[in-house]
């Protein structure tokens, strides 16, 4: 019998939400109960089990070498080197735990995390990747500094999110071939492109929004197969090279009064209410190459997904899971964290390449495996105790019996039974630490309250500048090769950074002013560009009787676009209108 939509009250944020007929058939699937928190919450919490991007100087507990780490100097987790990590001198089965049936599972699982060594952070530099030391999440790649959740990738700084590509700096949400891009978002197949957003194929230009396939066109919107245009306007080639010279954007004056004017010229002009290609029957934002989902954001290759974000890979599809965050490749998964290529993997953190995994933590290429933490091609584990089949198969659903029995109760009362993830106060990062406030802003008082960790002592510097702001030359062709021994200073937040020998060269060749902000200032300001991972219910604002209605447009729509937000929506069939 086919169950009814549910409402339901979240238990954490007490807002109600609706578990569908389709819902309960994926729960059914995979075994897991409903959830009890909103899909909003869920995903808050994996977040807040992800740093983002801060780093800290540590030392490897094995081979006592200096280590750049995830995890600050005043952390509980032991960390290892990568290579030490990966290598066999350890054994993540020392770690062995009886599981206690007097104690909540969570609590257990902590006291194992706590005891198994992490990687510091957690990539193949050494190993499948060369010389990509500062990077986290980061696979077979080259030559790459201050990167996060990416692969197969080439000189690439100070960037999040980049599935392939080349020479690139301040990116965010590049899943196709591109090279030479500079603050760009979403910009797939292009080169040499700057301060762009949502374009393909664009040559040799700079702030473009939602244009393909253009070459040589500056401060434009929604055009297609374009040459020599300024503000959506055709010049001659001398009239469009002289337009772009006054703008003089090989300054830093120059490059920020032409984005405030690109800026208010974008408000002029109207958007469509999602950015979603190539997909049949999709809601979400930022969708391609898919069928059958609901509630995705920053989605590629998937089918018959839901609340899923930053999911995507080149070469295998991923089919029928719910909640996924920064993986790709999945099938009959839930509840996970970078956990890419695997199937029936539950509650997955960092975990992949693995069948028939929950609760599992770090471990690679694992299967029937529960409560392990650091494992490598294990089979038959429960909190790294190595069991037969049998063993295995009649101890689990004691241990699921005991999380329902016995559950974990948070500091603000929320019960986490089998089949929530990990609470966010069990967390080794500080909220402050992780990508969660970017879904949900809290002050240090609200996250304490709640019972969430905070990180006081974020590795950063201040106060040691050897240049201020004000005397780095404006143009980048009077910046000379001394810059690289100079401590700068962040004009918001006062940061302390440098300029490396890689994104000086970067800059030269691409005519970009040197940065005046620090990489997470700046990172914040990207942020700031692209949409937030949630959808409002909207009416198309089109009111053109030429696009074929009377009076404004009456079509629905779901949109990333807040309503009280200043651009124009239009629906897709009235924005298709006005693309030129």
């Amino acid at each position: 019998m086919e169950m009814e939509a549910e409402i339901k009250s979240c238990q954490n944020c007490k807002s109600e939400f609706v578990i569908d007929a389709n819902d309960f058939g994926f729960y059914k699937k995979i075994n897991v109960p409903s959830p009890t928190f909103c899909s909003n919450c869920r995903k808050i919490r994996r977040w807040a089990w992800r740093n983002n991007m801060s780093l800290y100087s540590r030392k490897c507990v094995s081979c006592d070498k200096n280590v750049v780490s995830l995890y600050s100097p005043d952390s509980p987790i032991t960390i290892y080197c990568n290579k030490c990590w990966w290598s066999d001198q350890w054994d993540p089965k020392s770690f062995a735990t009886d599981y206690d049936f007097s104690k909540p599972f969570f609590t257990q699982l902590r006291e194992l995390v706590q005891k198994v060594p992490h990687m510091s952070v957690v990539n193949d530099d050494g190993i499948a990747s060369l010389n990509c030391e500062y990077t986290h999440d980061w696979w077979f790649a080259k030559n790459c500094y201050m990167t996060f959740s990416g692969w197969h990738a080439e000189n690439i700084m100070y960037s999040f999110f980049i599935l392939a590509g080349k020479y690139m700096v301040d990116c965010m949400n590049i899943r196709s071939p591109s090279e030479w891009l500079y603050e760009c978002i979403l910009c797939s197949k292009s080169y040499q492109l700057k301060y762009s957003q949502i374009c393909w194929a664009c040559i040799d230009s700079q702030f473009l929004f939602d244009c393909r396939e253009c070459q040589n066109c500056f401060m434009c919107t929604g055009l297609r197969n374009k040459k020599y245009h300024f503000k959506n306007k055709e010049y001659s080639k001398k009239e469009y090279e002289e337009i772009l010279a006054k703008y003089k954007l090989d300054t830093y004056t120059g490059a920020e009064q032409a984005q405030k004017e690109f800026n208010d010229f974008l408000l002029t002009y109207p958007r469509r209410c999602v950015q979603n290609f190539h997909s049949v029957n999709c809601t979400g934002d930022i969708i391609s190459y898919s069928k059958n989902l609901k509630d995705c954001f920053v989605v590629k290759n998937a089918n018959n997904c839901r609340y899923c974000d930053f999911v995507g890979d080149a070469t295998k599809t991923t089919e029928d899971s719910y909640d996924l965050t920064t993986s790709g490749g999945l099938s009959e998964s839930y509840e996970c964290v970078v956990a890419d290529h695997s199937q029936l993997n539950l509650f997955g953190l960092l975990s992949v390449k693995s069948q028939d995994i929950k609760y599992c933590q770090h471990c690679h290429n694992c299967k029937h495996c529960f409560g392990c933490v650091g494992l490598r091609n294990a089979n038959y584990c429960i909190f790294n105790k190595q069991y037969t089949k049998e063993e295995y198969e009649e101890l689990v659903p004691k241990i699921i019996e005991q999380m329902n029995n016995m559950p974990y109760v948070d500091k603000i009362g929320n019960q986490y039974k089998y089949g929530e993830f990990y609470p966010i106060e069990l967390s080794p990062f500080g909220y402050n630490e992780t990508y969660a406030p970017e879904l949900e802003l809290l002050s240090q008082e609200e996250a304490l309250k709640r019972g969430y960790n905070w990180q006081d002592n974020i590795q950063k510097t201040k106060n040691k500048e050897t240049i201020l702001p004000t005397d780095i030359p404006d143009s980048i062709n009077d910046i000379q090769d001394s810059i690289l021994n100079e401590i700068l200073k962040c004009i918001k937040c006062e940061r302390n950074y440098k300029i490396v020998s890689n994104e000086l060269i970067f800059y030269k060749k691409m005519d970009i002013p040197i940065p005046r902000k620090c990489f997470y200032c700046r990172y914040v300001d990207r942020i700031k560009k692209r949409n937030p991972l949630k959808l409002w219910h909207r009416q198309c604002m089109c009111n053109k009787e030429n696009h074929g209605h009377e009076g404004k447009c009456v079509e629905g729509f779901e949109t990333s676009y807040a309503p009280h937000r200043p651009e124009i929506v239009y629906c897709e069939k009235c924005y298709q209108q006005e693309v030129y």
